[in-house]
């Protein structure tokens, strides 16, 4: 069986070509093209929102994607200070750097600011997902949506665990494409009660 770390060196294998060959590029975003839609549909993304996608690699898929089917502005942090120059070089490539800012830090960093987000997405490889997420959940404003991958049942022991507690009170959707991605969860911060 797969390791993550299996997994992760693949998925990064793929990035890496895509951001180096448009066609490769073109070819593994249909990979993301469905499950994209599904999330913007769970989180009725707008062009008005402020979208933070946390975990994007070589070839930000899913930042990219959002941004081109909803025209809002995404900001992309990773923690990989190879994968962000990559990156960068795909979304200029793609004449979208006025729209998609690109940033190496934690997605757990104490400093990380993340008031002004509307949405806030997390990649199928954050890890550890609950510290991330839970990092996050204390400081975006309430009402803000966060939307979590979680993996095809038969690659769970793959991923990072997230407590079924947490997921029992969020709206999901399935993704029935051949990938990775079982389902994306949509959680919502709440208001701190007085």
């Amino acid at each position: 069986m797969l390791s993550l770390s299996r997994i992760t060196k693949f998925t990064q294998k793929i990035e890496y070509l895509a951001a180096e060959k448009s066609i490769i590029y073109h070819i593994a975003s249909r990979y993301y093209k469905d499950v994209i839609k599904n999330e913007i549909s769970l989180a009725n993304i707008t062009k008005d929102d402020k979208i933070l996608c946390i975990g994007g690699g070589f070839c930000p898929f899913s930042a990219i994607l959002l941004h081109q089917t909803t025209g809002a502005k995404v900001t992309v942090i990773d923690n990989n200070s190879v994968c962000i120059p990559k990156a960068r070089e795909v979304v200029e490539r793609l004449g979208l750097i006025e729209s998609i800012h690109l940033e190496c830090t934690e997605g757990c960093c104490k400093d990380l600011s993340v008031s002004q987000f509307t949405i806030v997405h997390f990649a199928l490889q954050i890890t550890p997902i609950e510290y991330v997420f839970a990092e996050v959940e204390k400081k975006v404003r309430p009402g803000t949506k966060m939307l979590i991958r979680r993996p095809k049942g038969n690659l769970n022991k793959m991923y990072c665990k997230l407590s079924q507690k947490l997921l029992a009170c969020c709206r999901y959707i399935n993704h029935n494409k051949p990938c990775n991605i079982g389902s994306t969860y949509l959680y919502v911060k709440e208001s701190v009660a007085a």
